[in-house]
C-alpha cells in the first residue's frame, strides 16, 4: 500500500477509535521525505540508533528513538507523555508513536531486519487483555511482521508482577521480541525466568556501579543466556564485561536513516 494510503488509513482508524477530542484527522503526515506526528501541538519524528554485535560489527537491529519538537525547540520524551492524563490517553500517544515509528521503518531503502520499539509503562497498566494485537494489526499494514519487531520494556518493582506476566505472555503469544530496557537490579525470576527476555539493557549507570552491574549479569543465565548490552559502552568496555551488543552515541549517533546493511543474517543469538 503506497505510503499516502498508510498514513489516510491510520489517520481514519485512530478517529474512529479515539475521537476526534483525541486524533486529529491528519495527526500522521509526510514532511520533507518522513513521516511525522502531530500531538498537543508539538511534532514527533522518529530517529534509529543501531545495536551492534561486538563479534562481528554489524548492524544488528535499529531502535527507533522518538524526538518532540515545539515551539521553543526539543522537548523530552518523557515531557511529551506526562501531557497525556488519562489511560485511554496514554494508549493513544504510545501507539501513535509507534506507528510513526514504524511507518518511517517502512521508508527506509534498506528496510530489514529488526526494529526496537518502547513501550510505556503506563500503556501496560493501561490496556487489560490481548496486549499486542492492536499493535499487530498496524504492522500488519506496513508490511511487518510481530517477529520482526522487539518490544523494550522497563520493568517496575512496584508493577503487579501477574499482570506483568499477563502483558508479557500476550506479546509473546503475537511472536514480538522482549527487550528489558535501562535494568539497573536483576530482573524478577518469577516473571522473567519463565520468559527469557532477547535482550537486556542494562542503565548506563551501572558503567561506574561493578557491583550492581555484575549482579544483573549474573542473572542472565536464569534468563536463558540473553544478549546483553550496556547503553554507552564502547566496543573494548563490552568485550570486558562479557556483553554481546553495542548501543552507544560514541559508536553511532541516531540518525534519520538506518546505518549499515541492517543484518540480512540472522537475529539475535
Amino acid at each position: 500500500m503506497p505510503i499516502s494510503e498508510l498514513l489516510d488509513y491510520f489517520n481514519r482508524e485512530q478517529v474512529r477509535q479515539y475521537g476526534e477530542r483525541l486524533a486529529l484527522r491528519d495527526a500522521l503526515r509526510m514532511r520533507n521525505g518522513r513521516v511525522v506526528a502531530e500531538y498537543a501541538g508539538l511534532r514527533l519524528g522518529t530517529l534509529f540508533q543501531p545495536m551492534l554485535p561486538v563479534e562481528p560489527e554489524q548492524p544488528c537491529g535499529h531502535e527507533a528513538l522518538l524526538s518532540v519538537t515545539g515551539r521553543g525547540g526539543r522537548l523530552t520524551p518523557s515531557s511529551l507523555f506526562m501531557l497525556a492524563s488519562t489511560a485511554e490517553e496514554i494508549v493513544y500517544l504510545d501507539r501513535l508513536c509507534r506507528t510513526l515509528h514504524a511507518l518511517n521503518f517502512l521508508l527506509q531503502p534498506s528496510v530489514g531486519g529488526l526494529l526496537s520499539l518502547n513501550v510505556h509503562p503506563r500503556h501496560l497498566a493501561g490496556v487489560r487483555r490481548e496486549h499486542g494485537l492492536a499493535f499487530e494489526r498496524i504492522l500488519r499494514q506496513c508490511g511487518l511482521e510481530p517477529s520482526r519487531v522487539m518490544l523494550e520494556i522497563q520493568p517496575d518493582p512496584y508493577r503487579d508482577s501477574r499482570a506483568l506476566a499477563t502483558a508479557v505472555d500476550s506479546y509473546r503469544d503475537y511472536g514480538y521480541r522482549i527487550a528489558l530496557d535501562r535494568i539497573t537490579t536483576p530482573p524478577d525470576d518469577k516473571v522473567w525466568a519463565a520468559r527469557p527476555p532477547d535482550l537486556i539493557k542494562l542503565h548506563p549507570d551501572l558503567a561506574e556501579r561493578s557491583g550492581a552491574r555484575e549482579a544483573v549479569l549474573a542473572a542472565r543465565p536464569r534468563l536463558g543466556g540473553a544478549a546483553a548490552l550496556l547503553l554507552g559502552a564502547d566496543a573494548a568496555m563490552a568485550r570486558s564485561h562479557g556483553l554481546s551488543h553495542v548501543q552507544s552515541r560514541a559508536v553511532a549517533a541516531p540518525a534519520q536513516a538506518l546505518v549499515g546493511p541492517t543484518w540480512r543474517r540472522a537475529l539475535f543469538p
